[in-house]
C-alpha cells in the first residue's frame, strides 16, 4: 500500500500476516495540527480502501496531535468497529500516552507499547 504525504505528517502502510489474518498496520510519523488536520482528515479513508479492517495504528513518531487529529483516530476506530474489525495501537510516546488515555477509548482498543507487542498480542 502506498504512503501518504501531508504537510508535516507521513502515514507509512505495510500489510502484514497475522495468524492468518492480513492487518493493516497504519504508522503516523510526524505531527497533526491545524495547518494538516482537516486534510489529513479528508483523506484518511484511503487507508480502507482495501477493504481491510484489521487495524495496528503505530503512533511511537506521531510528536503532536491536536482536536482534530484526535476525532481522526476515533473515526479510524469507528469504522473499523462498523466494519466487525479489530484495531490495536501499538506503540506511543510519553506525549500521546496522556492524551490517548484521555480519550476514554473502547474497551475493545488495547495499547500496546511497540508494534511488535502489539502483533504478539494480536487474537
Amino acid at each position: 500500500m502506498a504512503d501518504l504525504q501531508f504537510p508535516s505528517l507521513n502515514l507509512k502502510t505495510e500489510f502484514v500476516e497475522i495468524k492468518g489474518e492480513r492487518v493493516l498496520v497504519v504508522s503516523f510519523v510526524g505531527q497533526i495540527t491545524n495547518t494538516n488536520a482537516y486534510e489529513i482528515n479528508r483523506n484518511i479513508s484511503v487507508i480502507f480502501r482495501d477493504s481491510v479492517y484489521n487495524i495496528i495504528l503505530e503512533l511511537t513518531k506521531l510528536d503532536y496531535i491536536n482536536s482534530i487529529g484526535v476525532a481522526t483516530l476515533i473515526g479510524i476506530i469507528k469504522t473499523v468497529e462498523s466494519n466487525h474489525g479489530k484495531i490495536l495501537i501499538g506503540g506511543l510516546n510519553h506525549f500521546l500516552e496522556n492524551v490517548i488515555r484521555l480519550m476514554d477509548l473502547p474497551r475493545k482498543v488495547q495499547i500496546f507499547n511497540t508494534k511488535q507487542e502489539a502483533i504478539t498480542h494480536w487474537e
